[in-house]
């Protein structure tokens, strides 16, 4: 039994972490993406088209070359209160660096339509995470990335079809610690050998091609569902009796199908409107570790079993000179998760709190970006910010009632930098 419940505790640990360290809402990269609130499904006319939509990856001219980083600001506040006199609140924050896409393409022509081939590395789950409070910290860090190859082909004047195959790898590590006068618990583990295969699809329907006086772009991308598969290796040590418990794991994440709509329209030749649509379908998807005793541990990759639907809009006015091109740039989104905000109620028959209702947790981002666009390179940058708040009240039927609350505010700040390779060969 002691056994079985500490493998409980360390599925516990390996779901919670998972669920509270990530954000599982997997897009493209690239700092003009995120400038323009990352609607870009309905653009998708440089190298980051290679996840966002492949089939806009014939819009490129030129072999060329890009890098994307970021910087990541969290601001988180923790408070706790009931109904009666208690308030205890705590704020942590924390940043960090991210290099998360490179990229090179190269188009061709083959029997008069264009061909683009690319490839790419790109950091898609970033597992870099702290929580220090009193008497307690948590620390984690690593990544999951892609390997892609993609290819995109101009089948009809109008119509462009691409894909792309995704080879998942990473690793990554985390610490939990609780230290008191009289006992002191700290946690460690490591999801190794992260694998997985899926194909992003993309089309990109170009009605500028067809009426001159209506440039506006359709696109669509279907991202293929797959067993993310990792080992899973968890250590306990606990100070008052002395124990220390190991266990490992085989571990997947069933990532769902995921499908975008994305359209933008040119005003004029310097103003372009974009506005998409993503799914992502959690509600059925579950974290599954098996620990070799015979049961598999399941848990809900959704809290509140719903899907992730997320909107974006996004603008960009390019300001033109003879030396340089200035784009403009500005967005808003809408932030899902898999988390819930959650009510609980007292159970006296089996002395514990059981959910009552749940709601899923959404909260809400802005975009700014500019850059400089130059005959043979081009540098972008954006800023990005987002909040959400996650709110647990607990309910003791007898007039008792508190509420725990995490608020979280977020910042990126991305910069992306594209080579046109070919201007140089061609000097």
């Amino acid at each position: 039994m002691v056994k079985r419940l500490l493998i409980l505790a360390a599925a516990l640990f390996l779901f919670q972490s998972l669920n509270a360290e990530l954000d599982w809402n997997i897009t493209g990269s690239g700092a003009r993406a995120a400038g323009m609130g990352n609607a870009f499904i309905g653009v998708a006319d440089d190298a980051t088209a290679i996840n966002w939509n492949p089939g806009g990856l014939t819009a490129l001219e030129h072999f060329e070359m890009s890098v994307v980083g970021s910087s990541v600001f969290d601001i988180e506040e923790y408070k706790e209160e009931d109904n009666e006199s208690y308030e205890y609140s705590e704020d942590l924050d924390y940043k960090h660096f991210n290099m998360n896409f490179l990229s090179m393409a190269y188009p061709l022509t083959v029997k008069e339509k264009k061909l683009v081939l690319a490839g790419a590395f790109q950091k898609q789950l970033d597992f870099y995470s702290e929580n220090k409070r009193e008497n307690y910290s948590y620390e984690s860090e690593g990544g999951v990335y892609t390997a892609n190859i993609g290819a995109s082909y101009q089948i009809l004047p109008y119509l462009s079809l691409g894909t792309t195959a995704n080879i998942w790898m990473g690793s990554s590590e985390a610490t939990q610690k609780e230290d008191y006068e009289t006992y002191s618990a700290e946690s460690k583990s490591k999801n190794k050998n992260f694998s997985g295969f899926n194909f992003v699809v993309g089309a990109l329907f170009d009605m500028s091609t067809i009426k001159e006086n209506v440039p506006l772009k359709l696109g669509l991308v279907v991202k293929t569902p797959f067993d993310l598969d990792y080992d899973y290796e968890y250590e306990y040590y606990e100070s008052f009796g002395g124990t220390t418990e190991t266990y490992e794991s085989s571990s997947t994440v069933e990532m769902p199908l995921m499908f975008g709509l994305g359209a933008s329209y040119r005003f004029g030749e310097n103003f372009t409107f974009s506005v998409d649509f993503e799914r992502r379908n959690y509600a059925k998807s579950k974290f599954i570790a098996d620990y070799g005793d015979g049961e598999k541990y399941e848990s809900d990759m959704s809290a509140s079993k719903d899907d992730v639907n997320q909107f974006r809009i996004g603008m960009e006015y390019l300001i033109v000179t003879d030396a340089v091109v200035v784009p403009v740039r500005c967005g808003v989104f809408n932030y899902p998760t898999l988390w819930a905000d959650t009510d609980y109620e007292w159970d006296s028959i089996n002395s514990q709190y059981v959910e009552v209702d749940s709601e899923q947790l959404v909260g809400y981002g802005i975009s700014v970006g500019s850059g400089l666009i130059f005959e043979k390179f081009a540098i972008d940058l954006s800023y990005n910010y987002l909040s959400y708040e996650n709110v647990y009240n607990y309910d003791d039927l007898d007039g008792y009632e508190w509420s725990q609350t995490w608020t979280n505010s977020r910042s990126n700040l991305s910069f992306s930098a594209i080579v046109y390779l070919d201007s140089f060969m061609n000097k």
